[in-house]
């Protein structure tokens, strides 16, 4: 059975940078970095994003968050 580790958590917030010629929402990112994975806490995070935008010239489309994890066989 295989057992998964977590190593770090990554936060990116996409922004919207309006439609390609189909209609597409096109979006830019901009990386809030690597998180404590031991005190990573969603609701903190979309409180940051929603406290950046006001900073921003793009509004929020959506906010990543990416796991990086080691698997190894037991």
């Amino acid at each position: 059975m295989a057992t998964s580790t977590l190593q770090n958590i990554s936060i990116s917030i996409r922004l919207d940078d309006g439609v390609d010629s189909q209609g597409n929402t096109k979006t830019v990112g901009i990386s809030l970095g690597n998180l404590n994975k031991n005190t990573f806490d969603a609701d903190k995070v979309l409180a940051i994003a929603n406290a950046l935008e006001p900073c921003l010239n793009k509004s929020i489309d959506s906010v990543l968050k990416t796991e990086v994890s080691i698997l190894t066989a037991a």
